[in-house]
C-alpha cells in the first residue's frame, strides 16, 4: 500500500508457487516499485508504504503476520525510503500480534535508558503477581537467621539488597543461556533428584534455626571474609540462595521476560537483552527490598528464639512446597497437616495464657490445630482441595471442566495443527509451573471461557521434563517455557499469549 491504496496488482511480481490455497514464495522476496508507480500515488513530500506478509516455515507451521512501513521521501528527481518500522496502532487484523513480539521489536528500538526503565516497570507489575511470593518465606528466614547483637536496618537491608542482586543475576544468565540454546534453564532445574536436594537444604535450615546445628564456615574463611566487611559473615550464603531461589523456587515466565529472550535469540545482543532481564527481576525484587528493611526494625531478645522457631517452621513448609511438584497433592496436605499441628505444640499451644495477646496468639494457635487435623484427615482420604477437605463427597466426582488431549511429539502437533478443521488451543504447561495451575484453578474454571473454549480443538503440550521433545517442541513454537497459549486457526497461529491471564483479559483477546 502507498497511503492506503493498494497497488499489489500493479506490481510486476516473480512467479510464485501454490500451497494450498496460497500463493507462496521461497527464501527471498525482491520488490522493485518503479518510479511511474511511485508518482502516481505518491503525492505528499513524505509518504507511507505499508507491506504486509508472513512467514511460514517447510514444516507448515506459520509464524505471526506481519506489518512494516516505511517512510517515501519524494524529492526532486528521486525517492527515499527509509528503514521498515512497525507501526504503534494496530487494527483488528493486526492485533494478533503477541506480547512479547511487541516487547521484542521494542528492545529494537536502540534507546538503551528507555528499555531498561520500561523493563523496570514490567519488573514492578510483576512484583504483584504469584511470581515474587515464594521468595518473601526464604528471604526473612534467611535474615532472621543472621540476627545477633549487631544486627541492624542498615544490615537487614544490606542483606536483601544482595539476595536480589543475585536473584536478579541468576534471571539475566539463565535468560541469556536460554535464548541461545532454546531451552529454559529453570526447566532443566525442575528435575525430581534437583527438588528433591533444595528441599533438603530447606529442610536443613529448618533445623539449623530450631538449634539442632549450626552453619558455619571453616574459621580461616571465616577471618578472611571478616576482614573483606565487618560484617560479611554469611553474604555468601544469601547470594547462593538468591541465585537459587530465582532458577528453582520461581521459574516463572511472563511477556516480557519470553519478550527479551526472542530480542536476545534473534539479534545475538545479549548485552542489552541480559541488561533488560536484570533490570527487569530488580523491579520484581523491590517488595523484598521494603521487607528487609523492616525486619531490619526487630529489636533482638530472648523472644527472637520464638521468631527462629516461627520461621523454621516456614522453612519446613517452603520445603513441601517445592516437593509438591512431584508429589500427589493428597499427600502434600498430610504433610502440611503434620506440619501445623507441630508448629501449633512449638508456639505454645498449651502454655498459659495471662495477658490479652497470649490469648490472641493461642486462639489462632487452636484454630490453625484445627486446620491442620481437617486437611490431614482430608489427605488420608484422598483429598486434593485445601480449601474444602473434608467434602469426600465430591473428591472421587470432580473432574476437570475443559476436555484436554494430551501431546507432546512435535510431528503430531503439527499434523492436527494442520488438519483440525475446529480452532485450536496449545496450552504449554509444566507440573512445576505455578501460573500454569494458577490458570487452570481461575481462569479456565470459569465459566464464560468454559464455554468460549467449546469451539476449541483443546490441547494440552505438557513440558515438565524437559527432554530433548519437549525442548524440541518449545523451540518450533518459540516457547521458552510455561505458561504459554497458543491459538491456531486454519493451521495459522492467531494470537500467543505468555504468562497468567485472567478470564476477562482473555476473552477481549478472543473477541473477533
Amino acid at each position: 500500500y502507498i497511503n492506503e491504496k493498494d497497488i499489489s496488482s500493479l506490481i510486476n511480481l516473480p512467479q510464485s508457487s501454490t500451497r494450498g490455497n496460497e500463493n507462496v514464495y521461497y527464501q527471498k522476496l525482491n520488490l522493485a516499485l518503479p518510479n511511474l508507480l511511485l508518482e502516481r500515488f505518491a503525492k505528499n513530500t513524505t509518504n507511507l508504504i505499508k507491506l504486509e506478509f508472513q512467514g511460514c516455515s517447510e514444516q507448515g507451521l506459520c509464524y505471526n503476520p506481519q506489518t512494516w512501513y516505511f517512510d517515501l521521501i519524494s524529492k526532486k528527481d528521486a525517492f527515499e525510503i527509509s528503514k521498515p518500522y512497525k507501526a504503534q496502532k494496530t487494527d483488528k487484523k493486526t492485533k494478533i500480534e503477541s506480547e512479547e513480539s511487541s516487547i521484542a521489536n521494542f528492545l529494537a528500538t536502540d534507546n538503551f535508558f528507555w528499555i531498561l526503565l520500561s523493563f523496570f516497570g514490567y519488573g514492578l507489575l510483576l512484583s504483584l503477581t504469584p511470581c515474587i511470593l515464594p521468595m518473601i518465606p526464604i528471604l526473612s528466614s534467611l535474615i532472621v537467621a543472621k540476627s545477633n547483637a549487631k544486627f541492624s536496618k542498615k544490615y537487614s537491608f544490606f542483606l536483601s539488597f544482595i539476595y536480589v542482586f543475585f536473584m536478579s543475576l541468576a534471571y539475566a544468565i539463565a535468560g541469556v543461556i536460554a535464548s541461545f540454546l532454546g531451552a529454559s534453564i529453570q526447566g532443566i532445574l525442575q528435575k525430581p533428584i534437583i527438588l528433591i536436594l533444595f528441599a533438603l537444604i530447606f529442610i536443613a535450615f529448618a533445623f539449623a534455626m530450631f538449634g539442632a546445628f549450626r552453619f558455619e564456615l571453616p574459621l580461616r574463611f571465616q577471618t578472611f571474609i571478616h576482614k573483606k566487611s565487618e560484617k560479611g559473615k554469611g553474604v555468601l550464603g544469601i547470594a547462593i540462595m538468591g541465585f537459587l531461589s530465582a532458577l528453582i523456587v520461581g521459574p516463572c515466565v511472563a511477556a516480557p521476560l519470553a519478550g527479551a529472550l526472542i530480542y536476545i535469540a534473534n539479534t545475538g545482543n545479549a548485552l542489552l537483552g541480559g541488561s533488560a532481564l536484570f533490570i527487569m527481576s530488580f523491579g520484581m525484587g523491590i517488595p523484598l527490598l521494603f521487607i528487609g528493611l523492616g525486619l531490619g526494625f526487630i529489636k533482638p531478645g530472648f523472644w527472637m528464639e520464638k521468631v527462629k522457631i516461627f520461621f523454621g517452621f516456614v522453612m519446613l513448609a517452603m520445603a513441601i512446597w517445592i516437593l509438591s511438584r512431584i508429589i500427589e497433592e493428597n499427600y502434600i496436605l498430610i504433610a502440611y497437616g503434620i506440619l501445623g499441628v507441630f508448629f501449633s505444640v512449638f508456639m505454645g499451644i498449651f502454655e498459659k495464657s495471662f495477658t490479652i495477646i497470649s490469648k490472641i496468639k493461642k486462639s489462632i494457635l487452636i484454630l490453625i490445630l484445627a486446620y491442620s487435623l481437617s486437611i490431614f484427615l482430608g489427605g488420608l482420604f484422598g483429598a486434593k482441595n485445601f480449601l474444602n477437605p473434608l467434602n469426600f463427597n465430591t473428591i472421587s466426582a470432580s473432574k476437570p471442566a475443559l476436555s484436554y488431549d494430551y501431546i507432546n511429539n512435535f510431528e503430531q502437533l503439527k499434523q492436527e495443527i494442520q488438519t483440525n478443521t475446529k480452532p485450536i488451543m496449545l496450552d504449554f504447561t509444566a507440573s512445576w509451573c505455578e501460573n500454569c495451575k494458577l490458570l487452570d484453578e481461575l481462569t479456565f474454571s470459569d465459566e464464560r471461557i468454559i464455554q468460549k473454549m467449546q469451539n476449541y480443538k483443546l490441547i494440552k503440550v505438557d513440558v515438565s521434563e524437559n527432554n530433548n521433545e519437549q525442548i524440541k517442541t518449545m523451540k518450533e513454537f518459540n516457547v521458552f517455557g510455561p505458561p504459554v497459549l497458543i491459538f491456531f486457526e486454519n493451521g495459522k497461529e492467531k494470537l500467543k499469549i505468555t504468562g497468567f491471564i485472567s478470564a476477562d483479559d482473555l476473552l477481549k483477546k478472543l473477541e473477533p
